[in-house]
């Protein structure tokens, strides 16, 4: 049976070029994140600095914040990708604005690179397990097997990755690493048209 995963269209230039931090993430989180892990706010929840490259690179593998090569062992990009009722998710519930999905998966992206910041990487890191499976399969790697949002019919959304779809039922891996299987019907209609044909 085919693996499928879901391709989320990030806003990256068509050549390769490595993210970097100051570039493509600290603007992310200079815009969503500064009230609560700002220097220029005064605030620094979790003594967590997030618009100064300086301080994150010290930080980066200390009680696992980061860990370059290895998003889903990086506690940073866990709270990102958490659901947004869970209570480890970030940003805390009603306390700011969350990242998109493609945001989620820039940050994801970064740390797969080996967290590039200030001219410094760590290791690189591996596509995600899906990914992997369907270039076995297929000999085709995706693009970015990075994680969606998929809403049900009574409007809860959730953010997970499609391993595959198996006859009426979606294959889903939560941030946690749990997989559920779950019925395409109870699926919203905007959600169903994003799965694969």
């Amino acid at each position: 049976m085919k693996a499928f995963t879901l391709l989320i269209p990030c806003l990256l230039p068509l050549t390769v070029v490595a993210l970097d931090y100051e570039r493509d993430i600290m603007p992310i989180f200079e815009k969503k994140c500064a009230d609560c892990h700002s220097r220029g706010s005064g605030e620094s929840k979790g003594g967590l600095i997030l618009d100064d490259p300086e301080h994150l690179l010290g930080r980066l593998e200390k009680n696992s914040l980061v860990v370059p090569g290895d998003w889903d062992a990086s506690y940073l990009f866990i709270t990102l990708y958490r659901p947004e009722d869970d209570e480890e998710a970030m940003p805390p519930k009603g306390k700011g604005e969350r990242l998109t999905p493609e945001e989620v998966a820039l940050v994801q992206k970064w740390i797969t690179e080996g967290a590039p910041i200030l001219g410094e990487r760590g290791a690189k890191g591996k596509m995600p397990e899906a990914a992997e499976a369907m270039e076995k399969e297929t000999g085709e790697l995706p693009e970015d097997p990075s994680p969606k949002a998929w809403t049900n019919r009574e409007g809860k959304r959730i953010i997970a990755t499609l391993l595959k779809v198996e006859g009426e039922v979606a294959v889903l891996r939560l941030a946690n690493g749990a997989v559920h299987r779950y019925p395409i019907a109870n699926l919203s209609d905007e959600s169903r048209m994003a799965l694969p044909k």
